[in-house]
């Protein structure tokens, strides 16, 4: 897995990585057992995603050793007021990195064109 990558939000590019110390935060938060982790991202509730993606960016300023300006899910959702399409972006880096093989894949599928 890459340390953590870069999504812009609104104006701002900010670190994020859905580590594994990113989804034990996300599942103190939410009380998500680790039986449930198959489902992240089916049916997700707005307020779970905010925190899950939250917990990745937390994370991700952590392994890139910078502080992070955004303190709160409030904080993050007043960002994504600018840019919902963010959510999605930051749900594709999930996927992304719990799975790596899809990325691999991806790639070879462009390459082949």
């Amino acid at each position: 897995m890459e340390d953590y990558k870069f999504v812009q939000i609104g104006k701002k590019k900010v670190c994020i990585r859905f580590g594994f110390n990113a989804l034990r935060k996300f599942s103190l938060l939410t009380g998500m057992s680790l039986a449930d982790f198959n489902k992240i991202g089916v049916d997700m509730s707005l307020d779970s995603a905010l925190k899950l993606i939250y917990c990745g960016i937390e994370d991700g300023y952590r392994k890139a050793k910078q502080p992070n300006e955004i303190k709160s899910v409030d904080d993050l959702a007043d960002l994504i007021d600018t840019d919902y399409e963010a959510i999605e972006r930051c749900m594709d880096v999930l996927t992304e990195m719990l799975t790596p093989d899809a990325e691999k894949k991806k790639k070879a599928k462009k390459e082949k064109k």
